[in-house]
């Protein structure tokens, strides 16, 4: 059995993750870590748990957080994990991290899109970027993994293929809706129901980091350099994401041969589906999932194509796509743990 760490464990993602392991059957949860809520059960905390979990959530030691485990899950708010993982912590443990400090940037960029110095730069070397469809003979030998951010997730598995046959312009404009859950579990006004509800609002038009993220990622697989003009919003929903993905495709083409492309890359990879021709995907499709659904139309009268992408934030976007790279990672198959039909209602 896979001795696992939680840490973070009471965020959204966090029991995301717990909820996914308890249907491991190779891994057992040994230490719930959260400083929030120590010394309380976990069932306290999230008590659909109440009856499963007998866990008692433990405080932070970064002294001791790799003892006894064999792989570390972190899912804290950026700017905490860089603060104190060192060298020492990765040599003793597996680090698979949800979080962002860890993720393609280099340390200007960290600066530039969160508004603080990287103390821990140096480290995003041991790092492999978990795009699972994407990255898998990497993720397979990695030593650790920096999970890719939700928005990012969505936006790579929807167009990486066009880019990567280069038969779509890189100026690309991508309008992203994501859920309340999206921000966290701590409160803020603008996530407070009173204020969220009713409304959909943009947030971060110039500077939402998964921009720079999907950017980044779009060179390291493919060698090109795109240009996204990204608008994310928060809409009063609990949980899902959709992108729609404006460009135009470079040469005269069909929906077919565009179909054909996603199929290529996609055929044999079990949690990205793309739609028949006409059926529009919704979050609700792969809400309590680890699926992606991805549908386009083209108009071959301008050649402009827009590609639609739904993703379960929580699940494909953090947890379920962190089990899916200890999957990759241990040689397990890839849906162990994570392979549920999506709950729609």
């Amino acid at each position: 059995m896979i001795k696992a760490g939680i840490l973070g464990a009471t965020g959204y993602a966090g029991q995301e993750l717990i909820r996914l392991l308890y249907g491991h059957p190779e891994v057992k949860i040994v230490k719930t870590i959260s400083e929030s809520y120590a010394d309380n059960k976990y069932s306290y905390v999230y008590r659909n748990f109440t009856g499963i979990s007998q866990d008692i959530c433990s405080s932070l030691d970064y002294e001791t957080i790799a003892d006894g485990i064999d792989v570390l899950f972190t899912s804290l708010p950026y700017g905490v994990l860089m603060e104190k993982l060192n060298e020492d912590i990765l040599n003793n443990v597996t680090v698979i991290d949800l979080g962002v400090d860890y993720r393609l940037m280099n340390g200007g960029e960290y600066k530039q899109y969160y508004g603080k110095e990287h103390k821990s730069i140096h480290l995003s070397s041991r790092f492999t970027y978990g795009l699972s469809e994407w990255n898998e003979d990497r993720i397979r030998t990695a030593e650790h993994i920096a999970n890719p951010g939700c928005f990012a997730t969505a936006i790579q598995l929807a167009l990486l293929p066009l880019i990567k046959e280069k038969i779509i312009s890189t100026d690309i404009t991508v309008d992203g809706k994501c859920a309340l859950s999206g921000s966290g579990r701590t409160l803020t006004v603008g996530t407070h129901f009173v204020e969220a509800n009713e409304s959909v609002k943009p947030y971060k038009i110039t500077n939402h980091p998964h921009k720079i993220e999907a950017q980044k990622a779009v060179e390291y697989f493919t060698g090109e350099q795109a240009r996204f003009t990204f608008v994310p919003h928060i809409v009063p929903m609990q949980r899902g994401m959709l992108v729609s993905c404006y460009t135009r495709t470079t040469t005269k083409t069909n929906h077919d041969f565009i179909r054909s492309i996603y199929e290529k890359y996609y055929n044999d990879k079990q949690f990205v589906q793309i739609l028949d021709k006409g059926m529009y995907v919704e979050t609700k499709w792969v809400r309590n999932s680890n699926m992606c659904h991805i549908n386009f139309e083209l108009d071959e009268q301008d050649n402009s194509l827009i590609v639609f992408a739904a993703i379960d934030n929580l699940i494909k976007g953090a947890a379920g796509q962190a089990v899916q790279n200890l999957n990759i990672m241990n040689g397990f198959p890839q849906d162990m743990a994570i392979n549920h039909v999506p709950v729609c209602i």
